[in-house]
């Protein structure tokens, strides 16, 4: 009789409060799963707003069979770029005149730089030394010495220079206001022409946006890279708590929401699994036999 094989499935990982929690810190428990699910043969690839030049540290070093980035403007798997999504001179001509009218800060996202507008590195810098003394704060309060291969802040963004800029190289821009009903007045502007999604990076007060090419997603580079896998859409699984996750959702056989999604974002999915801080990635690989 011949041998049956299991089920190998594909997983995609959102990044921020999926693996990420508040931006800062990287559960063990889901190191571990995701480690352990490539180890029984499955595929495991992160799927994330973020660009290259936000992926640092230890979220590489887990180990992942590739990456959607930049919200589905490019895929890898492997070494491999199996999607490339950019916006045009005049697109980005566009979106600098309306930030700036707004006096909205904002970066524009290549595949491994970031470009940002004037005064936003020393507003991330202040970020940056406020979220180190809270992660400091914590780690004595749990008897611990603080730990930077665990610290993670959306201060830590290393901006590019401006002289390397190219405007035939960028796929989304990032936007920061401290002005909630400003950034998604401008969003809402910008929604006819560009996909747009609200809300994409943790804040303290503000909010926030991303801005792409009208037809990038997560869940269209996804199916890209399930036809390059050779893996039916029916065993990919995506796993995610935030609108840029919808359409992930809609391409994946299975869609998790975390425990931390907020219930409209989990109504999109199949289901949920538990919070982030209460090992969701964990409990998500062990339900569906990955670990």
């Amino acid at each position: 009789m011949p041998t049956s094989h299991p089920r190998r499935r594909a997983v995609f990982l959102d990044v921020d409060g999926t693996l990420l929690h508040d931006g800062v810190h990287l559960p063990e428990s889901a190191v571990t799963a995701v480690r352990r699910a490539r180890e029984n043969g499955h595929l495991v690839l992160l799927s994330t707003g973020r660009g290259m030049a936000e992926l640092r540290g230890r979220i590489l070093d887990i180990g992942f069979d590739g990456a959607v980035t930049n919200g589905g403007a490019f895929a890898s798997v492997g070494d491999e770029l199996i999607v490339s999504r950019l916006m045009s001179a005049a697109e980005i001509a566009r979106l600098t005149e309306r930030f700036e009218a707004r006096g909205i800060h904002w970066y524009f996202q290549s595949y491994d730089r970031l470009f940002a507008s004037p005064g936003l590195p020393a507003l991330l810098a202040d970020r940056l030394e406020r979220d180190r003394a809270l992660h400091a704060e914590r780690a004595r309060a749990a008897g611990a010495t603080a730990d930077d291969r665990e610290f993670f802040s959306i201060g830590l963004k290393t901006f590019d220079d401006a002289v390397h800029f190219s405007d035939v190289e960028i796929a989304k821009a990032v936007i920061l206001g401290s002005d909630a009903q400003s950034v998604a007045g401008l969003l809402s502007e910008l929604a006819p022409d560009f996909a747009v999604v609200s809300g994409t990076i943790p804040l303290p007060d503000g909010s926030s946006g991303e801005i792409a090419p009208r037809g990038v997603n997560k869940g269209a580079a996804i199916l890209e890279v399930l036809r390059h896998l050779e893996v039916d859409p029916a065993d990919a699984i995506g796993i995610g708590d935030n609108w840029n996750d919808a359409e992930m959702f809609e391409v994946c056989g299975t869609a998790i929401a975390m425990g931390n999604a907020e219930p409209a974002v989990q109504a999109l999915a199949d289901e949920v699994t538990t919070a982030i801080d209460a090992d969701g990635i964990h409990n998500a690989f062990a339900r569906h036999g990955l670990i």
